[in-house]
């Protein structure tokens, strides 16, 4: 995880925490094969404080250079983004995630669809100005915190519920096997657990685990 994302989205998700002035300054690669366009990006960031990468240009060996530099922010412009160009984002975003901007004249919706679903967090279409560049990129930084959010609390729920079926299961077998009622039986692991110091969901899969090695019928 870039390094100002973790600062920035620490402090998003700590109960009253508030950004202060203190915030590290995001460092921005931009990639793109148009010169022009990159030159004005540089100047545009630069105006606006942003730490610059030197540019890159999209070729070979890209995503080790991209982790090499430990952006904050990318920047991707590329006139007509085609199957291959979007393979290689949704490549890059599964191994390097950060807020991602795609700067491009493919107006077309499918074409859109497909940037946002390779994990483009904003995609513009149009003149490059000082404050749009700026509000583009703050609007790709929110989106980018707000589905990193979703997903983890997603992923959480998914935990939550696998590790609720774990106990459920060891708690029918203890019941079965000291031949006591399923409250009684949640004692007993919740007992175990505490003299061995872990977690209910982990002792529970240890008995689960043991009974499958004795019993071969789990």
């Amino acid at each position: 995880m870039p390094r100002y994302f973790q600062h920035i989205y620490g402090a998003l998700t700590s109960e009253g925490s508030e950004m202060g002035a203190g915030t590290s300054t995001p460092s921005v690669l931009i990639i793109d094969n148009n010169p022009e366009r990159a030159t004005s990006l540089v100047q545009i960031l630069e105006a606006s404080r942003y730490n610059v990468a030197v540019p890159l240009r999209l070729q070979e060996g890209l995503a080790d250079q991209v982790s090499r530099i430990k952006p904050d922010i990318i920047l991707i412009g590329v006139d007509f983004p085609g199957h291959a160009i979007l393979d290689w984002v949704a490549a890059l975003h599964e191994d390097y995630p950060c807020p991602t901007v795609m700067f491009s004249r493919d107006e077309r919706s499918e074409t859109i669809q497909a940037a946002t679903r390779a994990g483009v967090s904003a995609y513009a279409v149009g003149k490059l100005t000082g404050a749009r560049v700026k509000t583009i990129i703050e609007a790709a930084v929110a989106r980018f915190y707000e589905l990193r959010a979703l997903q983890q609390e997603l992923e959480k729920t998914k935990t939550n519920l696998a590790e609720r079926k774990i106990i459920e299961r060891a708690k029918e077998l203890v019941a079965q096997q000291r031949g006591c009622n399923e409250a009684q039986a949640y004692q007993i692991l919740r007992k175990m657990a505490m003299n061995r110091r872990k977690r209910l969901a982990e002792i529970s899969q240890d008995v689960l685990s043991a009974a499958e090695v004795l019993t071969n019928k789990l």
